[in-house]
């Protein structure tokens, strides 16, 4: 892997970063890479349930951490973590999921880590998800749906991302049913509108995060190689 980790971000939530971390994460480790996977703060759900992007990313990736440690910080309510917080009267600061993620990350070569929803997104009070991609400096990596309407999300991302001094590795299309013209100018559009890198389209896909998926069959995986 080029850099020490990734932290997968996206236009919006339920687009599939947790597939795509997961993925990822397999596919690296498959090739000798020892990376961890890392979803700092959950809402929602309990890591413990099969569905949960906290026991996805361990199965995806097929790591041996414990969900504890994938995901440290988790609340039952579908809120951002922010509000999820504190309906709980709970409290966590940036630093403490600092030392989460440091704990982890000594364990393995290279880390992936997911953000909650887009990256403007609050985390708590007083940080955001960009706060905390700022503070791990790892490139980002874009998930998008390939959909009509997805270039606005998509440059607002990168610009947001790129005044706050973050490296863009690329973007990843996810759930892609079927190719018209609005997803092929999509990409066209892309191309013209910005110099970050299009690593590639993942179909929709409706079989288990287990099964096996040729990333190289629609990805070029040696931007990130």
């Amino acid at each position: 892997m080029k850099n020490k980790g990734y932290f997968i971000t996206g236009t919006d939530t339920e687009i599939g970063k947790t597939f795509v971390t997961a993925r990822l994460a397999r596919y690296f480790n498959k090739h000798n890479q020892d990376i961890g996977v890392f979803k700092p703060l959950m809402s929602g759900t309990r890591r413990e349930n099969p569905c949960s992007d906290a026991y996805i990313l361990k199965s995806g990736a097929k790591v041996l951490d414990g969900l504890e440690e994938i995901n440290p910080f988790q609340w039952d309510e579908a809120l951002a973590p922010a509000l999820a917080q504190k309906r709980a009267k709970t409290d966590y600061s940036l630093d403490d999921v600092l030392k989460k993620y440091n704990v982890l990350a000594q364990k393995h070569k290279g880390m992936l880590v997911e953000g909650a929803g887009g990256i403007t997104v609050p985390y708590g009070d007083d940080f955001t998800v960009t706060d905390l991609a700022c503070a791990l400096n790892l490139p980002l990596i874009i998930v998008a749906p390939n959909k009509l309407g997805v270039i606005n999300h998509i440059i607002l991302t990168i610009e947001f991302a790129k005044n706050h001094d973050l490296t863009i590795a690329g973007i990843i299309f996810n759930g892609v049913k079927h190719k018209g013209v609005v997803e092929d100018t999509n990409l066209t559009l892309l191309k013209e509108m910005t110099d970050v890198p299009i690593i590639g389209e993942l179909p929709w896909i409706t079989t288990q995060i287990n099964a096996e998926l040729p990333l190289e069959k629609y990805l070029d995986i040696n931007l990130l190689m």
